[in-house]
């Protein structure tokens, strides 16, 4: 759980799949390139994180919340 976390974090593209998983989409349009997901490791279209809002949902429901 701490790993997926810092690779959120740390993400500097994503797929589709990895990019609706743990972020929202902006809408708009997204320049797509074949390289390999910083999230999953797959070699997949992928686009720059800012498209689907730094994956700040996935962020969110992994960090700690504080007591």
């Amino acid at each position: 759980m701490k790993n997926l976390l810092k690779t959120l974090r740390n993400a500097e593209v994503c797929c589709f799949d990895c990019g609706t998983k743990y972020g929202e989409p902006r809408g708009g349009v997204s320049s797509m390139w074949m390289a390999k997901c910083n999230v999953c490791g797959e070699e997949k279209a992928v686009t720059e994180v800012r498209d689907y809002r730094y994956l700040a949902k996935g962020i969110a429901k992994l960090t700690p919340k504080k007591q």
